[in-house]
């Protein structure tokens, strides 16, 4: 699988997060905190990257590894109705891969340390479930780990005492953090439903809480979160909730991509000198505040309707930047109505769906549209690059064309071609959906 592209450029916050952790680690601190991003902002991607750098991390003291890296996906693991037995089966799967990196008959100070947490955490999990029902740890690993008995589970919390399991839960991750930092990885918290959401925060609470050299990162949205939050419990204060659970926040925006030509380069390719300066500026400025979820959508969706629409020739890139510029704003406005876009008027309305700043930057770049100063039949000759361009098929696709004049804009070269593609690509936006 090729390395995914860090387009949002990532690398300073994941090793500002690594350098958090160390210093918990330096100091064996349990913790337990939150990376906080909205929807689309690139969580899990960092959490990867983070994992992958903590993973790489020698000890000057043992020559071996500081850290068990552990990752909880909530909701690949939510068919396991109480989390406690979904969080040590995470851990133990983690271990499981980890050790299958190793070839048969090698031995080394990392493989035996994995095995010796692989054997605490089935002793753990046989814990949970002798609560549970009373089974010997082989039966466990056979029908509750490997095979999952629902209904046994079901009878978790109502028989033998949770208490005392979560007790043996507990020392046995403690043991684990005698020998290097214990650090969980807990993502994709924000796509279970709000019941489970609540109850794996209470269950990592019950579990890890006040455990020396044990470190828990909690992935979240808390916008999202605190809906759920309201949902169990009413309109109670969400800060003072989950203090409860989560000693301080990290904060993730959305970010500042660059690199486009390297993300959508099978996009890119149908095009002549899309890799310039000039069109990278652009969709960076035109991106700006948009989460990578839904630019990718926005650049998806423009390949599949180009494809469609044009032959195997490769076009302008001013054709590249009007169909992305088109899609975004449509997506930001929902409307295809982009007819302010090319007068001078102040639109109010727009600027506030848009935002002063974004509404602003717009504006100056249809200021460069006109600057050669010339004009043609009443109309503005367009300046002949990228972004003169750009504007000048936004007008085509709002208005008829007459002898190189569109709209407020006169353009003195052979269109003809391009004005069809741009035709066909504004009556398939409303057809076609990538998701």
């Amino acid at each position: 699988m090729s390395e995914r592209l860090d387009v949002l450029n990532r690398d300073v916050f994941v090793e500002n997060l690594v350098q958090l952790v160390n210093c918990l680690s330096d100091k064996e601190q349990g913790c337990c905190f939150g990376l906080d991003g909205a929807w689309g902002s690139g969580k899990s991607f960092v959490l990867d990257k983070f994992e992958e750098k903590l993973k790489c991390i020698q000890s000057e003291k043992t020559k071996t590894d500081t850290y068990f890296v552990f990752h909880y996906d909530c909701w690949k693991y939510d068919y396991y109705d109480e989390p406690a037995i979904a969080i040590i089966a995470a851990m133990l799967d983690a271990t499981d891969k980890e050790l299958s990196m190793f070839s048969e008959g090698v031995e080394n100070a990392k493989r035996l340390g994995l095995e010796t947490v692989r054997k605490t955490l089935k002793t753990i999990a046989g814990e949970l479930c002798k609560n549970k029902i009373g089974i010997d740890l082989v039966d466990l690993a056979s029908n509750i780990l490997e095979e999952h008995d629902k209904e046994r589970e079901q009878d978790f919390d109502e028989l033998y005492g949770f208490k005392r399991a979560l007790e043996a839960t507990r020392k046995g991750i403690q043991d684990i953090g005698l020998e290097k930092t214990v650090v969980i990885v807990v993502d994709e918290l924000d796509r279970c439903l709000p019941t489970y959401s609540i109850k794996v925060l209470e269950r990592l609470h019950h579990i890890f809480d006040g455990l020396n050299n044990v470190i828990v990162i909690v992935s979240m949205d808390k916008r999202q979160l605190a809906h759920s939050i309201k949902e169990i419990y009413g309109n109670i204060d969400v800060d003072t909730y989950l203090r409860k659970f989560i000693a301080f926040k990290v904060c993730l925006d959305t970010g500042k991509a660059k690199g486009y030509a390297d993300k959508f380069a099978s996009y890119f390719s149908m095009f002549e000198d899309g890799c310039n300066d000039e069109v990278e500026s652009f969709f960076i400025d035109i991106m700006s505040g948009m989460d990578m979820r839904t630019q990718e959508r926005i650049f998806r969706k423009a390949e599949i309707i180009h494809r469609i629409i044009s032959s195997n020739e490769k076009m302008d890139s001013s054709i590249m930047t009007f169909e992305i510029l088109f899609l975004t704003l449509a997506f930001k406005l929902k409307s295809t109505q982009l007819q302010w876009l090319l007068d001078t008027s102040h639109y109010v309305e727009i600027e506030g769906k848009l935002t002063k700043n974004y509404y602003n930057m717009l504006r100056q770049y249809g200021k460069q549209v006109g600057a050669t100063g010339y004009t043609y039949g009443g109309a503005m000759v367009i300046k002949d690059n990228v972004i003169g361009k750009t504007f000048y098929w936004i007008a085509n696709a709002l208005n008829s064309y007459d002898q190189g004049i569109c709209g407020p804009y006169y353009y003195n070269k052979n269109v003809g071609n391009e004005i069809i593609i741009i035709k066909k690509f504004c009556k398939l936006i409303e057809i076609i959906d990538e998701d």
